[in-house]
């Protein structure tokens, strides 16, 4: 059998690592692991610590090696490229000729064959949907090691098959990605800004702003949620209880014309996030949290002035670096005409799980519209009606480092139940989505 690794799952040891570097050598790889007892399990090109589920002693494929830029069309305004290639390396290639990917992800390491497997989504999916509905074709080897291309107007059942199906269907070898005119390192935007002490007025904006986005290039919502922290004096026995922290924003991005005033105060936000995101890095264990929620804090106040490179990488030197220990984490793309219903179920019930067991500390949640005609056609093909999505993500972080098996179960079945209640889709790693039935 051949898989995608989950994320977030139990460390697993590989016995064997395969190195591809073209279609020929994955067909070959595919069909010698049909006689041997173990699970081939296949990795896109980044290099993680993440842990996939996976019982001990299993092969990968991984497809680092597979990372060409093949083909670049000007007129068609595509690109075709290798499965293991880096977004941000494609990128910085079209770049070249004026041109960029409209929706990538937050962190530089992010393949397009990883991407095209579980979806793909971003601040701009307002405008442009997820990454799946920016590829046209694609080249993939099935679970028998036999090739085949699919794509938009030849082979589209197989097509829509593959497509987010976290490589259970096929292994996406290359793809042809539709392209935008952009020029990213000097196409600016202004942040258009509100923060929120209160949960109802956070969630009741970012609907307005999901629902009517008007020309903003990109758009994000976050909350943080913090539980009280106790610490011990420093002098005598016992603890102090700090009150909890909650605090929301919202930024809407806009194109603004460059002044030596804006390049300036751009060059000053982008080295203090940097020298944040390196001392955040740095700071381990209980006494390190406050820096780590001081480098949270400076990505929920995004700077007043970027580039749109600068934008869609913000996460990557802050997030990486805050954010680190076990959670547990969930997103949902929830239906505008539900997504408040959606957002407060799911707040209440990581809110309620922390009071009554302590199980969270942080609780944090992510936010942006997603208006997707792969999730339109996903949604009436389930007999819904077809809907723009609020993309609504929870981080929860563990305390302990594991959630016991039971209470993991009834924080799975409620989630299900709420999805299926409000004709919401859990994205659940891989697409299509279940759990939208009811």
């Amino acid at each position: 059998m051949v898989s995608y690794p989950a994320m977030g799952t139990p460390h697993s040891v590989f016995a064997e690592e395969y190195l591809p570097r073209d279609t020929a050598d994955v067909v070959r790889t595919v069909r010698d692991s049909r006689d041997r007892a173990e699970r081939l399990t296949v990795r896109g090109g980044e290099q993680t610590e993440e842990s996939y589920g996976l019982p001990d002693q299993q092969a990968v494929l991984s497809l680092r090696k597979m990372n060409a830029v093949l083909d670049i069309n000007l007129g068609r305004r595509t690109v075709r490229v290798q499965a293991g290639a880096k977004l941000s390396d494609i990128d910085r290639r079209l770049g070249a000729h004026g041109l960029g990917l409209p929706v990538v992800g937050d962190h530089r390491d992010i393949t397009a064959g990883g991407f095209a497997s579980v979806g793909g989504v971003s601040t701009a999916s307002h405008r442009y949907g997820m990454f799946i509905d920016q590829i046209s074709d694609l080249e993939y080897v099935d679970t028998d090691g036999r090739l085949g291309t699919c794509g938009r107007t030849h082979h589209t059942e197989r097509f829509h098959r593959i497509l987010g199906a976290g490589g259970r269907a096929g292994i996406i070898t290359a793809l042809t990605l539709d392209v935008v005119e952009v020029d990213k390192d000097h196409t600016w935007l202004t942040s258009d800004s509100d923060r929120f002490l209160d949960f109802d007025s956070f969630v009741e904006h970012a609907t307005t702003e999901i629902a009517n986005p008007g020309s903003a290039a990109l758009q994000v919502g976050r909350w943080v949620d913090t539980a009280p922290l106790k610490v011990a004096r420093p002098v005598g026995t016992g603890q102090v209880t700090l009150g909890a922290v909650r605090f929301g924003q919202w930024s809407s991005l806009y194109p603004t014309a460059p002044t030596r005033g804006l390049r300036a105060r751009r060059e000053v936000g982008s080295r203090t996030r940097k020298s944040l995101g390196a001392i955040a890095s740095a700071a381990g264990g209980r006494a390190g949290m406050p820096v780590r929620n001081a480098a949270a804090g400076a990505l929920m106040f995004a700077p007043k002035v970027l580039t749109i490179r600068d934008a869609e990488y913000l996460a990557d030197t802050v997030i990486s670096s805050s954010e680190r220990g076990p959670a547990y984490r969930v997103a949902v793309f929830a239906p505008l005409s539900n997504y408040s219903a959606v957002f407060y179920g799911l707040h209440d019930l990581f809110a309620g799980h922390r009071e009554r067991t302590g199980c969270f500390t942080v609780i944090s949640a992510m936010t942006y519209g997603v208006r997707s005609a792969y999730l339109r056609a996903e949604a009436a093909a389930r007999g819904l009606a077809p809907a723009d999505y609020g993309l609504i993500s929870f981080t929860c972080r563990l305390r302990p480092s594991a959630l016991p098996s039971e209470q993991l179960r009834d924080i799975v079945s409620s989630i299900d139940d709420l999805c299926r209640g409000e004709h919401a889709l859990r994205y659940s790693g891989e697409l299509p989505l279940g759990n939208v039935n009811g």
